[in-house]
């Protein structure tokens, strides 16, 4: 049931993300991060050192560039075990860099954030939450990125009978459009 809940929620804020996206007005090229625009995207993977050990994991993500190199937004991560459904939601503070030699198709982005977690296992809990990392984002065209997002999540989440996680290292690869 819980599991059912969980798939509720995330098929809920993936539609909350392509409604916001859909209003906005200027979009960001992928190739070209430029400021005053938006781009989201999402990805799939793995995150470690949770209540229930290693899960299954899906995050989602959309930023508004202040400037080329800077952007702010909302990030939200999914985890997914037999027994544990997690959910993280932060806002995000990223910086771009270009790397040389591939005509800015390839950029590294250092990102930290602050937020809530809430976690259900064998007992439900909400606690704080602060993912910093590291990404790779390669734009295939004008319209589409490919990333691999590395975080690492600091939380104090309890979910009964010694569970509880303070570093749950995450690795996803995704698409930014």
């Amino acid at each position: 049931m819980r599991i059912l809940h969980g798939v509720r929620i995330v098929l809920a804020l993936v539609c909350l993300n392509g409604a916001m996206l859909a209003v906005t007005p200027a979009f960001s090229q992928a190739s070209e991060l430029r400021q005053g625009t938006w781009t989201g995207g999402g990805g799939i993977g793995f995150l470690g050192n949770t209540p229930d050990s290693t899960a299954f994991a899906l995050n989602f993500n959309a930023d508004y560039f202040l400037m080329p190199q800077l952007s702010i937004g909302p990030l939200v991560q999914f985890a997914f075990t037999g027994d544990l459904f997690q959910m993280g939601a932060s806002g995000q503070v990223k910086y771009w860099f270009n790397l040389p030699g591939v005509d800015n198709r390839l950029k590294l982005n250092v990102q930290g954030g602050i937020g809530l977690l809430y976690a259900d296992r064998f007992k439900s809990d909400t606690s704080w939450l602060i993912p910093i990392g590291v990404g790779l984002d390669y734009a295939l065209n004008n319209n589409l990125a490919l990333t691999a997002t590395f975080l690492l999540n600091f939380t104090d989440v309890n979910t009964g009978r010694g569970s509880d996680a303070s570093v749950m290292p995450g690795l996803t690869f995704g698409v930014r459009f």
